[in-house]
């Protein structure tokens, strides 16, 4: 379970800093002592703002005043000191009620696995019904003075409305962290940065020498850290985040205009991945966007407030490049720009964008961002690779670097053992009983034509069950929307050409090849011959001996396309031994009809059951 914050971390909301300021005394994070509030000059007359100090004696009073609230008590004689002492005996009652269920809650949020139900709902109870000022009005005694009236009556007006909004601003984080971390909370209900933030963990223990090392160079000059997957890069991103924002703190102490970290990402889902990393691990404010979030409504005045707000910004690479666009920000208020999966900095790509537009652009190098890059792989090209290299250097201004001892990075990562297995020769594609059929009656239909030749290709690398099982996914209900659309688009681009009935034509008749494969009768894997390819029968045999009986293993079946992995998860589903329960991973990107793809939450729900054990193979 990942730790939980505690209310100290939170930092106030900047609507409150004015509320802050007047009530000088309040100190949520240590409980100090309440202090005596300073006296405010107006410009015009010199006056109090209060009306409360004009001479020393009152001062005094006031100062007396102050020290009762602190202590909750007065000791003293008369009947004016009385009602004063039952006042503020009313006063700090209710502060220390209010004290003892914020301790109770943070004891609660501590332990929250252990917390009974009746104990969170106790607390919850507490919140809802307790209101710590409403029989705590002060009453103007005998012997009162108006104006000492008036200014304890407005201070603790401030404190009252702050205390509130800490109270209620308290409730919500605790409500939010009680229902993402107490026992039994599905995954189902929580939202995508909750389910990320379940699992988060510290990286940072003891980073290893080849880190170090990294973290070394990426101080002294801009690099890109080129290591293998697992082993650690994220962890020297941080290294440097850390050591960049104390260099800005210095700098912002002498005065100097502020500057923001970003952290580029190249999907979505790696958005709210590495922002928890960070989250976890760095004691600054950060924050997360992505583009459905709207961002691209948003306003400078907007972006210039995240910026003030926050010392990190993670997101995906074409909305900084959107907001150097626009101006809302310039590259000159960008500390530090850390580019993941670098290697994608080339042509018209938003990294690339980024430095050849906008970083190149800045001619005084004072005022250019350090740049960061990581890869497991700098270049992505089959040839010419020291010249793929040097090109990715020369679009970053980076050095490409790794560790120079190899020998420790190979025996700090674990790697898998690989072996080679030989299967008999496939059949050459061709066509199944279902797609002979298919073809006799709709085989001129255009829209068609991209499903014909992938169930010809499955036919031959899968089997012909999986071929048939391609007509059976091209023609759900869903994909016969997709189907619709792009038959429509098709024929508005050429409508001048084509008459109206010809489309509905093809409509009709994608509707009947729908009908026709919804009525054909599909028989299961193993009642087919050929049903299943050689390759296929090989991997079967190796995920047999595998989960044969009750295992914690996991495997992970990689293939090149996703309608591939679709059809592998589908037919293990059925031929699958008892113990083994498959799951579909694929990426978020639309493809053509027939094609599947999972939303993000989708893909790190999967993600969870995995590592949970509720699938074992992917």
């Amino acid at each position: 379970m990942s730790s939980v914050s505690t209310s100290q971390e939170r930092p106030i909301s900047s609507d409150l800093e004015d509320l802050y300021f007047d009530c000088g005394e309040v100190h949520m994070q240590n409980h100090e002592p309440l202090t005596p509030e300073p006296s405010i000059k107006t410009p015009e007359t010199g006056s109090d703002e209060l009306g409360a100090v004009h001479n020393d004696e009152e001062a005094q009073l006031l100062l007396q005043d102050d020290e009762m609230c602190t202590a909750g008590h007065l000791k003293g004689s008369g009947q004016r000191q009385a009602g004063e002492v039952e006042a503020m005996n009313n006063e700090g009652k209710c502060s220390q009620q209010a004290h003892n269920s914020e301790l109770r809650r943070e004891d609660l949020l501590l332990d929250i696995e252990s917390a009974k139900p009746e104990e969170v709902e106790a607390v919850q109870r507490e919140e809802e019904t307790h209101h710590p000022y409403e029989d705590s009005e002060p009453e103007l005694e005998e012997g009162m003075s108006t104006q000492k009236f008036q200014a304890s009556k407005r201070k603790q007006e401030y404190k009252r409305k702050f205390d509130e909004w800490a109270r209620q601003h308290a409730k919500i984080i605790t409500d939010e962290e009680i229902r993402l971390h107490k026992p039994g909370a599905a995954d189902d209900s929580l939202s995508i940065r909750e389910l990320m933030r379940k699992d988060q963990r510290n990286i940072i223990t003891d980073p290893r020498e080849y880190q170090l090392e990294l973290f070394e160079r990426a101080k002294k000059q801009n690099i890109i850290a080129v290591l293998d997957t697992g082993s650690g890069k994220t962890l020297i991103a941080v290294l440097l985040l850390r050591h960049i924002i104390d260099q800005e703190l210095e700098d912002r102490a002498q005065g100097k205009k502020p500057r923001t970290a970003f952290f580029l990402v190249d999907s979505v889902a790696l958005v709210f991945q590495q922002y928890e990393v960070l989250k976890a691990n760095l004691d600054q404010r950060i924050e997360c966007f992505c583009g459905n979030m709207n961002t691209d409504l948003w306003a400078k005045v907007t972006w210039q407030s995240h910026l003030k707000q926050n010392m990190i910004i993670v997101c995906t690479a074409e909305i900084l490049n959107q907001c150097l666009m626009h101006s809302f920000i310039g590259i000159d208020q960008i500390n530090l720009l850390i580019f993941d999966e670098a290697h994608h900095a080339k042509k018209n790509h938003p990294y690339a964008q980024i430095i050849k537009e906008y970083y190149m652009a800045e001619n005084d190098d004072s005022k250019r961002p350090k740049v960061f890059g990581m890869t497991a792989s700098p270049v992505d090209v089959r040839s010419n690779f020291t010249q793929a290299a040097k090109e990715l250097e020369a679009m970053l201004h980076c050095q490409i670097a790794t560790t120079a001892d190899l020998a420790l990075l190979r025996t700090s990562v674990s790697r898998p053992n690989e072996s080679i297995v030989e299967y008999a020769r496939l059949q050459p594609p061709h066509e199944t009983a279902l797609g002979l059929e298919l073809r006799t009656r709709y085989g001129d239909l255009e829209s068609l034509a991209k499903t014909f030749n992938d169930a010809k290709e499955a036919s031959s690398e899968l089997g012909e069950w999986c071929a048939d099982q391609v007509w059976s996914f091209a023609t759900t209900e869903k994909e016969a929307i997709r189907f619709e659309r792009r038959i429509e688009k098709a024929y508005a681009k050429k409508h001048e050409t084509i008459p109206v009935d010809m489309l509905d034509d093809e409509i009709r008749r994608l509707h009947e090849a729908q009908d026709f494969v919804k009525d054909w009768k599909f028989v299961g894997p193993a009642e087919s011959s050929s049903g299943i390819s050689s390759k296929v029968q090989v991997l079967r045999q190796y995920l047999d001996l595998i989960f044969e009986r009750p295992t914690n293993a996991r495997c992970i079946v990689f293939a090149d396309r996703r309608s591939t992995a679709r059809l592998l998860n589908k037919l293990f589903t059925n031929i699958g031994s008892p113990h083994l329960r498959t799951g579909l991973l694929v990426g978020a990107r639309k493809g053509e009809p027939g094609d599947v793809m999972l939303s993000v939450r989708e893909q790190i729900l999967t993600l969870k059951r995995f590592r949970k054990g509720v699938l074992n193979c992917l």
